[in-house]
């Protein structure tokens, strides 16, 4: 489902990032020490042996996520274990990531495909498979032909199948496996409708930055994140690989893809 260059660009992406925020937390703790020894105010001291331990506990959490990421893609160990506290500590050092990957030149949407990448390769290695209709795929609505008349955002069925954009096969896709789909306008109605529907897996199609505050939010319900194709630019006439979709239903229902 996703080629070895690109797993390969999300591990250099990821252990890069890391490395870096190690560093930059190892001088952080340099700079404490120096205060701590050098400062005898109470008071100062009592505040910067809490700041110590705070970014001493951020150097540790990154180091050991470095070594989660080496594990997760080398194959051996316990990579489902490995990936998730990958996948939590990135959750909570997301935004000074995207900072420091400013520094050495990487987007914002470049680590948010990486984190999307992460953390399907943590799907993959976990071990459950449910019912068709434990599945949720969810699609934005841009994905629709932007002249079509049919409304289809509250039911995908209602698609006139014309062939216009890639909502027919995915239509047939539900057809054939009979997995939940859905098409959603934004992420807070895609949020409401796991909220209502309570699935035990989502298969979800979006852009970078939907994709990415939604595998957050969903927190430790299993979510494999498809990127959107946007040849007429964002939100209009977008497309997905539909080959993508079927796999990892595949994979949720079958635990193969």
């Amino acid at each position: 489902m996703y080629d070895e260059k690109s797993m390969r660009e999300d591990k250099g992406i990821l252990t890069g990032l890391l490395a870096l925020m190690m560093a930059a937390g190892l001088a952080a703790v340099t700079a404490v020490l120096y205060l701590l020894v050098t400062n005898e105010h109470l008071f100062v001291r009592i505040a910067t042996i809490v700041l110590l331990t705070l970014v001493a506990a951020s150097v540790i959490a990154m180091a050991a996520a470095l070594v989660s990421v080496l594990v997760l893609y080398s194959g051996r160990g316990n990579t489902e274990a490995a990936g998730r506290l990958v996948i939590m500590t990135l959750n909570k050092m997301l935004v000074p990531a995207f900072a420091f990957g400013k520094l050495i030149g990487l987007s914002r949407e470049r680590i948010q495909r990486a984190y999307a990448g992460i953390n399907n390769r943590v799907v993959f290695a976990g071990k459950q498979r449910f019912k068709p209709e434990d599945v949720l795929v969810l699609l934005p609505h841009c994905i629709q032909y932007s002249g079509c008349k049919h409304r289809i955002t509250g039911d995908i069925y209602n698609c006139a199948q014309c062939g216009r954009c890639t909502v027919a096969d995915i239509v047939k896709l539900g057809r054939g496996t009979g997995v939940n789909i859905k098409m959603v306008p934004g992420g807070t109605l895609a949020r409401k409708i796991i909220k209502e529907t309570r699935p035990k897996a989502v298969v979800a199609v979006a852009c970078e930055n939907d994709l990415c505050s939604g595998i957050r939010d969903t927190g430790l319900l299993p979510v494999i994140g498809i990127l959107n194709e946007r040849p007429h630019g964002p939100c209009r006439d977008t497309r997905v690989d539909v080959g993508k979709v079927a796999s990892a239903v595949k994979f949720f229902t079958d635990g193969r893809y």
